[in-house]
């Protein structure tokens, strides 16, 4: 049987202007140059056993990214570390590995929420403005959007999608644009079926009217079913 490796990792540079396609692509590469062995689907066109929880939209970077890969035979997730390591592009870092069984619902099918953090310029967007706007928001009962994704559109209910949001204050990590201070939206979204929206259309929805300094998605929330998941320490490893 396949061994199931569970990956969080960083995504940021200039890989938060590269589409989800693309990311698997690179991802894809950095596996193989890592010599790792890849477990592949059964069938007339057979390619590796990935699959990342959730796209992320071009334009935002991910704190706590997703994306289980299966491998045969296994490794310890310590060794699948450190030859990631040594072939990651930058834009591309590892928070986290580890087994998880094989047996857990797939990603995909896990995911609950997700966390957003929006940065704007508090020269360009009044702080208790935006608090405003965004109380308003959370008044309202219902919010309909127009979404496009490509050529199609979609009406969507921004508001039960919205399940916390506030606006804080915050300081640049740049030490050189010390004393400015940021106003950060944190949102939590649903990812329930039916519900889902984007961290986008939110903001467009407050109708802030500046661009943000920056977009990051901090965190994928999943179900955490109670199963036993010692299995690679049951193994033997044997390096070659």
């Amino acid at each position: 049987m396949a061994q199931r490796i569970r990956i969080i990792f960083r995504k940021g540079g200039v890989l938060q202007w590269v589409s989800h396609l693309d990311v698997m692509r690179t991802w894809e590469r950095a596996l193989r140059r890592a010599k790792l062995p890849l477990a592949y689907t059964q069938g007339f066109s057979p390619h590796p056993r990935i699959a990342l929880a959730s796209p992320l939209p071009v334009g935002f970077e991910g704190e706590r990214e997703l994306m289980d890969v299966w491998f045969e035979p296994p490794l310890a997730p310590s060794e699948v570390s450190a030859r990631l390591m040594l072939t990651l592009p930058p834009g591309l870092g590892l928070v986290d590995i580890d087994e998880v069984a094989e047996r857990l619902p797939s990603l995909q099918s896990s995911l609950r929420a997700a966390r957003y953090r929006i940065t704007f310029d508090t020269s360009e967007v009044d702080l208790a403005t935006l608090r405003e706007r965004l109380e308003d928001f959370l008044a309202l009962e219902s919010l309909e959007w127009e979404e496009r994704r490509g050529e199609k559109t979609r009406i969507v209910d921004l508001r039960p999608g919205v399940l916390e949001a506030v606006v804080r204050e915050e300081q640049p990590a740049d030490e050189n644009s010390a004393g400015e201070i940021l106003a950060a939206l944190e949102l939590r979204l649903s990812l329930e079926e039916g519900r889902g929206i984007r961290a986008a259309s939110v903001v467009d929805g407050l109708r802030v009217g500046v661009e943000p300094l920056s977009m990051v998605r901090t965190e994928l929330e999943i179900d955490r079913p109670q199963i036993a998941l010692a299995a690679w320490r049951a193994r033997s490893y044997h390096e070659e």
